[in-house]
């Protein structure tokens, strides 16, 4: 019976481990991001899209000519392509720019 259990054990810590190791891991191709940058995320929602800046949650932000933007999926996109009233996690550079963006589109 303890045989049983300790197995039962190994089974659960298996499938944990699978479950956030396809969490954590990277896919094929994708651009690993420091831990520090990720900790430095801000969250808010999208209220107005200009030409080269963005509103987010009432406060105006530059968006840097080399920001990379994507969608919650890992694809990039436009800055014209950001909605209103999306969410959207974003990294601000030395000179408070964005410099990364990740957008979800609103429900």
């Amino acid at each position: 019976m303890t045989t049983a259990r300790l197995r039962r054990g190994y089974v659960i810590a298996a499938f944990a481990l699978g479950v956030s190791w396809s969490i954590i891991a990277p896919t094929v191709g994708a651009e690993i991001v420091p831990a520090a940058v990720l900790a430095s995320f801000k969250t808010g929602t999208v209220d107005v899209v200009y030409e080269s800046s963005i509103k987010i949650s009432g406060t105006d932000y530059r968006v840097n000519s080399e920001a990379k933007i994507m969608n919650h999926k890992g694809n990039e996109i436009l800055l014209e392509e950001v909605f209103q009233r999306s969410e959207a996690k974003f990294h601000l550079n030395k000179i408070g720019e964005i410099d990364m963006m990740v957008v979800m589109r609103p429900q």
